[in-house]
């Protein structure tokens, strides 16, 4: 039986799986009275753990879950996506869990990343890189915010010269380890080595923490190329 969770998250999950340390981060920020961000716990036995958040399911389980329950609430919920750490079904595309390790030194003097809140700018850039619509914009500002104010997260921009040209978003787990998502370089200034200058800058500002990311296969031995590591696996649904 899959139950919604109202106060305390249960402890003794993996701190350090991906998914696990989303939904940390998104209980740090929100708890768990809020009908828009919503958790889930499962059986004892099948140690599932799950996020409901803006028409997205993250669930952590292991080998024992239903896993025809967890599609079954999935459809429930109306989840546009679902990601997991075990294979739910035959439709489930297999994502690669990336960890950093020595990065390429290649920021500039014409590189440059920083911090930043100028929520706009990074949102240009997505739009560029990922083709979202200004009517996207609301939602993303509502949710970005949050996190930022919260501590959870923060956003990077990287530019080139004096025009902002890529972007990440970090979603912080602890003081040692980090998400990475979000990841874009504006369309007009791809390959030009924008992209690997982001990550290795990123580390720079991130005090050389552990940064995690998780990518497709098409796009993995870039990551490989800037020194990270394919360490694990997770799962993707994605409905239309």
């Amino acid at each position: 039986m899959i139950r919604r969770i109202y106060g305390a998250l249960p402890p003794d999950y993996p701190s350090d799986n991906v998914i696990v340390g989303r939904i940390n981060a998104y209980y740090r920020a929100y708890g768990t009275g809020y009908d828009f961000c919503t958790f889930y716990e499962g059986d004892t036995g099948d140690n599932m753990l799950a996020l409901y958040y803006g028409g997205e399911l993250y669930v952590h389980c292991n080998e024992n879950g239903d896993l025809q329950s967890i599609i079954t609430f999935s459809e429930m919920l109306g989840a546009k996506a679902v990601m997991s750490d075990i294979k739910l079904s035959e439709e489930s595309e297999t994502l690669y869990i990336m960890t950093s390790g020595q990065m390429p030194a290649v920021c500039n003097d014409r590189l440059k990343a920083e911090f930043t809140e100028d929520y706009r700018t990074v949102f240009e850039i997505l739009k560029s890189g990922f083709s979202l619509s200004d009517y996207q914009f609301d939602e993303w500002y509502a949710d970005t915010c949050h996190r930022v104010r919260h501590g959870i997260s923060r956003l990077i921009v990287m530019h080139y010269g004096s025009e902002p040209a890529a972007t990440a978003t970090v979603l912080f787990d602890d003081d040692k380890s980090c998400f990475l998502s979000h990841i874009a370089v504006r369309r007009d200034m791809q390959k030009n080595g924008i992209g690997t200058a982001l990550l290795s800058c990123t580390a720079n500002l991130l005090d050389n923490r552990k940064i995690t990311l998780i990518c497709k296969k098409n796009v993995q031995r870039f990551y490989i190329n800037c020194g990270f590591t394919a360490t694990g696996t997770a799962y993707e649904i994605a409905r239309g």
